[in-house]
Protein backbone atom coordinates (compact mmCIF):
# COMPACT_ATOMS: atom_id res chain seq x y z
CA UNK A 1 0.00 0.00 0.00
CA UNK A 2 1.38 3.38 -1.02
CA UNK A 3 1.69 6.37 1.27
CA UNK A 4 -1.27 8.10 -0.43
CA UNK A 5 -3.57 5.14 0.27
CA UNK A 6 -2.27 4.85 3.84
CA UNK A 7 -2.94 8.55 4.48
CA UNK A 8 -6.46 8.23 3.09
CA UNK A 9 -7.14 5.13 5.21
CA UNK A 10 -5.84 6.94 8.31
CA UNK A 11 -8.00 9.98 7.50
CA UNK A 12 -11.11 7.79 7.14
CA UNK A 13 -10.33 5.96 10.39
CA UNK A 14 -9.85 9.27 12.20
CA UNK A 15 -13.15 10.56 10.79
CA UNK A 16 -14.88 7.41 12.04
CA UNK A 17 -13.26 7.71 15.49
CA UNK A 18 -14.34 11.35 15.78
CA UNK A 19 -17.91 10.43 14.79
CA UNK A 20 -18.07 7.70 17.42
CA UNK A 21 -16.76 10.09 20.08
CA UNK A 22 -19.39 12.63 19.00
CA UNK A 23 -22.06 9.92 19.14
CA UNK A 24 -21.08 9.14 22.73
CA UNK A 25 -21.66 12.80 23.68
CA UNK A 26 -24.97 12.94 21.76
CA UNK A 27 -26.30 9.77 23.41
CA UNK A 28 -25.34 11.00 26.87
CA UNK A 29 -26.40 14.64 26.64
CA UNK A 30 -28.20 15.31 23.37
CA UNK A 31 -26.94 16.91 20.18
CA UNK A 32 -27.51 20.46 21.45
CA UNK A 33 -24.63 19.98 23.89
CA UNK A 34 -22.21 18.98 21.12
CA UNK A 35 -19.65 21.44 19.77
CA UNK A 36 -16.46 20.93 17.80
CA UNK A 37 -14.42 22.40 20.65
CA UNK A 38 -16.04 20.12 23.23
CA UNK A 39 -15.54 17.15 20.95
CA UNK A 40 -11.88 18.08 20.47
CA UNK A 41 -11.41 18.27 24.25
CA UNK A 42 -13.05 14.87 24.76
CA UNK A 43 -10.66 13.13 22.36
CA UNK A 44 -7.67 15.29 23.31
CA UNK A 45 -7.15 16.95 19.94
CA UNK A 46 -7.05 20.62 19.09
CA UNK A 47 -10.17 22.30 17.72
CA UNK A 48 -8.15 23.00 14.57
CA UNK A 49 -7.96 19.26 13.89
CA UNK A 50 -11.76 19.02 14.04
CA UNK A 51 -12.05 21.59 11.25
CA UNK A 52 -9.91 19.37 9.02
CA UNK A 53 -12.72 16.81 9.15
CA UNK A 54 -15.85 18.96 9.53
CA UNK A 55 -16.55 22.41 8.10
CA UNK A 56 -18.73 23.30 11.11
CA UNK A 57 -21.04 21.78 13.70
CA UNK A 58 -23.82 21.35 11.14
CA UNK A 59 -21.54 19.23 8.93
CA UNK A 60 -20.73 17.07 11.95
CA UNK A 61 -24.44 16.66 12.73
CA UNK A 62 -25.19 15.65 9.13
CA UNK A 63 -22.47 12.99 9.29
CA UNK A 64 -23.86 11.76 12.62
CA UNK A 65 -27.31 11.57 11.04
CA UNK A 66 -25.86 9.49 8.19
CA UNK A 67 -24.27 7.20 10.77
CA UNK A 68 -27.67 6.87 12.45
CA UNK A 69 -29.32 5.86 9.18
CA UNK A 70 -26.51 3.37 8.55
CA UNK A 71 -27.18 1.81 11.95
CA UNK A 72 -30.94 1.79 11.31
CA UNK A 73 -30.48 0.14 7.90
CA UNK A 74 -28.19 -2.50 9.42
CA UNK A 75 -30.80 -3.22 12.14
CA UNK A 76 -33.56 -3.56 9.55
CA UNK A 77 -31.43 -5.86 7.38
CA UNK A 78 -30.49 -8.00 10.37
CA UNK A 79 -34.04 -8.29 11.73
CA UNK A 80 -35.81 -8.75 8.40
CA UNK A 81 -33.44 -10.58 6.06
CA UNK A 82 -35.11 -13.98 6.46
CA UNK A 83 -38.71 -12.74 6.26
CA UNK A 84 -40.09 -13.59 2.82
CA UNK A 85 -43.76 -12.60 3.15
CA UNK A 86 -43.87 -8.87 2.33
CA UNK A 87 -46.62 -8.10 4.88
CA UNK A 88 -44.66 -9.66 7.73
CA UNK A 89 -41.48 -8.05 6.40
CA UNK A 90 -43.09 -4.60 6.36
CA UNK A 91 -44.36 -5.12 9.89
CA UNK A 92 -40.90 -6.21 11.05
CA UNK A 93 -39.23 -3.26 9.30
CA UNK A 94 -41.55 -0.69 10.87
CA UNK A 95 -41.29 -2.36 14.28
CA UNK A 96 -37.48 -2.28 14.00
CA UNK A 97 -37.67 1.42 13.12
CA UNK A 98 -39.84 2.08 16.18
CA UNK A 99 -37.48 0.16 18.47
CA UNK A 100 -34.54 2.10 17.05
CA UNK A 101 -36.34 5.41 17.64
CA UNK A 102 -37.19 4.57 21.24
CA UNK A 103 -33.86 2.95 22.16
CA UNK A 104 -31.60 5.45 20.40
CA UNK A 105 -33.65 8.48 21.42
CA UNK A 106 -31.00 11.19 21.11
CA UNK A 107 -29.63 9.87 17.83
CA UNK A 108 -33.16 9.47 16.44
CA UNK A 109 -34.02 13.07 17.40
CA UNK A 110 -30.84 14.28 15.71
CA UNK A 111 -31.72 12.31 12.56
CA UNK A 112 -35.19 13.87 12.47
CA UNK A 113 -33.94 17.40 13.08
CA UNK A 114 -31.20 17.07 10.47
CA UNK A 115 -33.72 15.75 7.95
CA UNK A 116 -35.98 18.74 8.58
CA UNK A 117 -33.12 21.16 7.94
CA UNK A 118 -32.32 19.75 4.51
CA UNK A 119 -33.52 22.15 1.89
CA UNK A 120 -34.33 21.52 -1.73
CA UNK A 121 -30.82 22.45 -2.87
CA UNK A 122 -29.26 19.76 -0.69
CA UNK A 123 -29.65 16.16 -1.78
CA UNK A 124 -31.01 13.70 0.73
CA UNK A 125 -28.19 11.58 2.18
CA UNK A 126 -27.78 8.19 0.50
CA UNK A 127 -28.33 6.44 3.84
CA UNK A 128 -31.72 8.12 4.26
CA UNK A 129 -32.66 7.30 0.66
CA UNK A 130 -31.72 3.65 1.24
CA UNK A 131 -34.03 3.53 4.28
CA UNK A 132 -36.96 5.08 2.39
CA UNK A 133 -36.36 2.88 -0.66
CA UNK A 134 -36.36 -0.29 1.44
CA UNK A 135 -39.76 0.62 2.92
CA UNK A 136 -41.10 1.62 -0.51
CA UNK A 137 -39.93 -1.62 -2.15
CA UNK A 138 -41.59 -3.71 0.53
CA UNK A 139 -44.84 -1.75 0.23
CA UNK A 140 -44.72 -2.34 -3.53
CA UNK A 141 -44.45 -6.08 -2.88
CA UNK A 142 -47.33 -5.98 -0.39
CA UNK A 143 -49.50 -4.35 -3.06
CA UNK A 144 -48.60 -7.14 -5.47
CA UNK A 145 -49.77 -6.97 -9.05
CA UNK A 146 -52.36 -4.30 -8.36
CA UNK A 147 -52.15 -1.36 -10.73
CA UNK A 148 -50.98 1.24 -8.19
CA UNK A 149 -49.28 4.42 -9.30
CA UNK A 150 -45.86 5.47 -8.06
CA UNK A 151 -47.58 8.38 -6.30
CA UNK A 152 -49.86 5.98 -4.40
CA UNK A 153 -46.90 3.82 -3.35
CA UNK A 154 -44.83 6.83 -2.30
CA UNK A 155 -47.74 8.19 -0.24
CA UNK A 156 -48.12 4.85 1.53
CA UNK A 157 -44.37 4.76 2.17
CA UNK A 158 -44.38 8.19 3.80
CA UNK A 159 -47.55 7.38 5.74
CA UNK A 160 -45.90 4.25 7.15
CA UNK A 161 -42.82 6.23 8.21
CA UNK A 162 -45.04 8.97 9.68
CA UNK A 163 -46.99 6.41 11.72
CA UNK A 164 -43.81 5.16 13.37
CA UNK A 165 -42.49 8.69 13.90
CA UNK A 166 -45.77 9.75 15.48
CA UNK A 167 -45.86 6.80 17.85
CA UNK A 168 -42.16 7.26 18.70
CA UNK A 169 -42.84 10.94 19.47
CA UNK A 170 -45.81 9.97 21.62
CA UNK A 171 -43.56 7.58 23.51
CA UNK A 172 -40.93 10.29 24.04
CA UNK A 173 -43.45 12.88 25.23
CA UNK A 174 -45.86 10.74 27.28
CA UNK A 175 -43.62 8.61 29.40
CA UNK A 176 -46.56 7.23 31.38
CA UNK A 177 -47.68 4.91 28.58
CA UNK A 178 -46.69 1.37 29.52
CA UNK A 179 -44.63 -0.79 27.17
CA UNK A 180 -47.50 -3.20 26.47
CA UNK A 181 -49.82 -0.36 25.39
CA UNK A 182 -47.09 1.13 23.21
CA UNK A 183 -46.53 -2.20 21.46
CA UNK A 184 -50.26 -2.71 20.96
CA UNK A 185 -50.71 0.78 19.47
CA UNK A 186 -47.81 0.14 17.09
CA UNK A 187 -49.18 -3.24 16.06
CA UNK A 188 -52.69 -1.85 15.51
CA UNK A 189 -51.36 1.06 13.44
CA UNK A 190 -49.17 -1.18 11.26
CA UNK A 191 -52.00 -3.69 10.77
CA UNK A 192 -54.32 -0.87 9.67
CA UNK A 193 -51.68 0.39 7.26
CA UNK A 194 -51.20 -3.07 5.76
CA UNK A 195 -54.97 -3.52 5.41
CA UNK A 196 -55.09 -0.23 3.48
CA UNK A 197 -52.59 -1.59 0.95
CA UNK A 198 -54.90 -4.38 -0.23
Amino acid sequence: MGSKERKERNRLNMHKDILHAALTIVKAEGHQSLSLRRLADSIEYSATVMYLYFKNKEALLVDLSKLGYQQLNISIDKNCKNIVDPKYRLKAMLTTYWHFATREKELYLLMQETGLKLNESEPMPAEMIAFIDSINQTITKVCGDENHTDVFLKHKCYISIAIVQGLASLNLIHKGIDARSQSQMLEDAIDSLIDSLN
